[in-house]
């Protein structure tokens, strides 16, 4: 048995810490110290003293915090020992740990350090232990005390005997299921659109430096120059295109470049990034549920992005590490569910939603139209006609929402899809569903249709529903959830 030492995190720690403070002061720093410099206002000379006062409080305690932080970590737990002058302990039993997240970010590059987020299955500030800056190989004992905890907890030996005597079961062998070529990245920059992002980011720029120099003088005239030389602005646009579209491109190349999924028969492992290179590790028996989203854009483009609903959380920076790449073709993501998660099955035909669902959901209220038709007779009565238009996009959603809309409830899963002008389609085991509601208003009634609600375990909690679906499916659904105790996985 391994016995723990309490260890001082690493002494790059402070470093980072004064990294992230002086990246959150900056737009501070340069109003106060730069286009403030001269000033002699009681008021400026009173914020740049309580400023001071700011930063060295902040480097205090970010040394102190490294001086009294500890953590003990041992084949059955992690333990911090975290507090200055109030004092309290964390202790974490490794067989919790439900994902593993790795971020590699510029600093750490340059210093040969990584940072390591364990997640729990739990809510709150204490759902994930966090170690800011690690060596590589203390980070690789780490994740594989967090493993071995994983296979000793799902096999427990008979005897101590017994666990001498049996050589430890090899890793298991993990396979590349995908990698992210240059195609992939261009058609990520245009789909995300962010080829043309340098165009909102230099208007921004540009209102908020207008509110420290007068640069309307300067502006009219470099309108008044191109004004009088039109033939120049198609060579300013096209270069303009141009540099947008290569600043995009490294800007979606830096974020999703190298990405690869791979996967053993327990794991998927999601790696991506260029500067700052982030790992991510799921297990596959904690996937709750799948989720399939196609935007607008991407739906004209045949492209979907899957998502893994995991019991834990998913990232405490990065909200799309979750996500199977994307920008895949429907039929390279549905390709990627079935080989990564065979225990899943995608139905090909679903189940539509009754005629009388259609007639349901043209006469429900229009409570937006209505506010934006008030709106408009009040403050711009001249813009009223638009109300008509308006009234007509709202018909047309409703009914492609009802169009589209298409449910699958078998003996293992339950599969639904909706939207009308973009399409997201989310699939789930029974024995994932937590909890379910059928529930049917007065309206509903009338149509004989009924609403389902079910809950799926996840940070933050999935509550998924399906409106207007035969009173049959209602009542099959709450005797399909109530059975599930009785279901084999």
């Amino acid at each position: 048995m391994m016995e723990a030492e309490k260890q001082q995190f690493h002494f790059s720690w402070p470093l980072f810490q004064l990294v992230s403070l002086v990246k959150g002061s900056v737009f501070v720093i340069f109003y106060l110290f730069i286009l403030k410099a001269g000033s002699n206002s009681a008021f400026i000379l009173t914020l740049k003293g309580l400023f001071i006062a700011f930063l060295i409080f902040s480097v205090i305690k970010i040394f102190l915090n490294w001086v009294y932080t500890r953590y003990e970590i041992s084949e059955t737990a992690v333990t911090l020992y975290l507090g200055i002058f109030v004092k309290h302990q964390r202790n974490v039993e490794l067989k919790r740990i439900q994902n593993v997240q790795q971020t590699t970010n510029f600093l750490h590059r340059m210093l040969k350090l990584t940072s390591l987020t364990l997640e729990t299955g739990t809510t709150g500030e204490e759902a994930a232990v966090k170690f800011p800056v690690l060596s590589h190989a203390e980070a690789d004992r780490i994740k594989g005390l967090v493993e071995e905890a994983k296979r000793v907890h799902a096999e427990p030996p008979n005897s101590v005997a017994e666990e001498e005597a049996i050589a430890p079961p090899p890793l298991p062998e993990r396979k590349v299921h995908f990698t992210a070529g240059t195609k992939d990245l261009v058609k990520a920059a245009f789909t995300s659109l962010s080829m043309f992002a340098i165009f909102p980011i230099l208007f921004s720029l540009y209102f908020q430096f207008d509110d420290f120099f007068n640069l309307d003088e300067t502006s009219q005239s470099v309108f008044a120059f191109f004004a009088s030389r039109l033939w120049l602005l198609v060579p300013v646009l096209a270069a303009a295109l141009l540099l947008s579209a290569v600043i995009g491109f490294i800007t979606t190349y830096s974020k999703y470049g190298k990405f690869v999924i791979s996967a053993d028969e327990q794991r998927i492992y999601i790696r991506k990034g260029v500067f700052t290179e982030t790992q991510f590790s799921i297990r596959k028996d904690k996937v709750q549920a799948i989720k399939i989203e196609q935007p607008f854009l991407k739906r004209l483009l045949g492209m979907a992005e899957v998502k893994l609903v995991s019991a834990g959380s998913v990232g405490d920076d990065d909200a799309e590490i979750n996500s199977l790449f994307p920008f895949l073709p429907v039929k390279e993501a549905y390709r990627l569910v079935e080989e990564l998660l065979p225990q899943y099955r995608i139905a090909g035909s679903m189940e539509a939603l009754p005629k009388s669902a259609l007639w349901l959901r043209l006469l429900r209220p229009y409570y937006f139209w209505v506010a934006a038709t008030v709106a408009l007779a009040v403050f711009k009565t001249e813009w009223l006609w638009l109300s008509a238009p308006l009234l007509v996009i709202f018909i047309v959603a409703r009914f492609l929402e009802y169009r589209y809309t298409r449910y699958s409830l078998t003996e293992r899963f339950i599969q639904i899809r909706t939207g009308a002008f973009s399409a997201n389609t989310l699939l789930t085991k029974r024995v994932k569903v937590q909890e379910i509601q059928v529930t049917h208003s007065w309206l509903q009634r009338k149509f004989g249709v009924s609403s389902l609600h079910f809950h799926n375990r996840s940070k933050p909690l999935l509550a998924t529903e399906l409106k207007d679906v035969p009173r049959e499916t209602g009542a099959k659904f709450y005797g399909w959830f109530k059975d599930r105790t009785h279901f084999v996985k």
